[in-house]
């Protein structure tokens, strides 16, 4: 049995009490958690972000955290896997552009994405940081990796666009992409405007690490995001607590900056595979993705190659 804690805050709280405020708060639910009987704390949503994705929140307790990021890394990339493979897209052929490339999820990717792609453009608000990252993914690697300043820069002819931000502003715009484009954004609030999935019928918008349930656990989870069928959705990093659980491993799995690794989505792929946890389905906001719909934008794709469309 596992149960939820809410910390009452938004991801704009965090600018307007201060991260050590916040913190606090965190913690504070963690210290009711461990008197709850809790065997390990994942932390959801913008939880994770104070503190050094929950280094500090582990410090303060005697139970393990995970930060669920190497779950929701790992969901992510398979969501751009399998989008390209529907849109035909060679992944050896393509341009990608990571924004938020700096973080815990977007480092990650960037990575293991260096490895398979022809190009990585590069977006994060600290140049120094991102400056040395650029250099150490480029060491050993045949691909052309870019810095890029500005977002607009960094979209522009794109194939594949990996949005895991902190931001709280909408970062893309319908006029931004190009026809056949795949967005994958893992920002809480989204960085996508909800206009791009709503008027661009040319590509590809979904909301990047969910993970699909089975149906079996549906009268033990109360933190859904949406139901179907098939299973019910979450957040990876909720689906990561669980399975964790699920296989007894109560241990900070995913804590602090810069340590997920390609062996460690490999592990957590197979524990959650194991529990019936996969990708959930291509979704945003309300906008749900049918096998005609992404026929369509393939079709589009072809028709308009390496071309934006603007949307008036």
């Amino acid at each position: 049995m596992g149960c939820g804690l809410v910390v009452p805050f938004l991801p704009g709280h965090i600018a307007m009490y201060g991260e050590r405020h916040v913190l606090k708060k965190i913690i504070e639910a963690g210290k009711l958690a461990e008197r709850l009987g809790a065997k390990i704390i994942g932390l959801a949503g913008f939880t994770s972000i104070p503190g050094n994705e929950g280094l500090e929140v582990a410090k303060s307790l005697g139970i393990p955290v995970t930060s669920g990021n190497t779950l929701t890394a790992a969901l992510a990339l398979q969501g751009i896997r399998k989008a390209a493979a529907l849109l035909d897209l060679d992944l050896r052929d393509s341009i990608v552009a990571i924004i938020g490339a700096t973080g815990d999820i977007g480092g990650a990717c960037a990575r293991i994405l260096s490895t398979e792609v022809k190009q990585l453009r590069l977006a994060a608000r600290n140049e120094e940081r991102i400056g040395a990252f650029a250099l150490t993914l480029s060491e050993g690697n045949d691909i052309d990796v870019r810095v890029v300043n500005y977002v607009k820069e960094a979209v522009q002819n794109a194939d594949i666009v990996l949005l895991a931000t902190s931001s709280l502003t909408t970062l893309i715009e319908p006029c931004m992409v190009k026809s056949g484009a795949i967005l994958c954004d893992i920002a809480v609030p989204h960085n996508v405007g909800i206009d791009v999935a709503r008027q661009r019928r040319d590509v590809l918008v979904f909301e990047g690490g969910l993970a699909r349930l089975p149906t079996r656990c549906l009268p033990q989870v109360g933190a859904w995001r949406h139901i179907s069928q098939d299973g019910l959705t979450i957040f990876g990093c909720l689906a990561e607590t669980m399975a964790l659980a699920f296989e007894n491993r109560f241990e900070s799995y995913s804590l602090g900056r810069g340590n997920i690794t390609a062996a460690r989505i490999h592990e957590i792929e197979s524990i959650a595979a194991r529990h019936g946890i996969e990708l959930a389905e291509f979704r945003y906001d309300d906008v749900v993705y049918t096998e005609e719909s992404i026929t369509a934008i393939a079709r589009s794709k072809c028709q308009n190659p390496r071309h934006s469309i603007r949307v008036n």
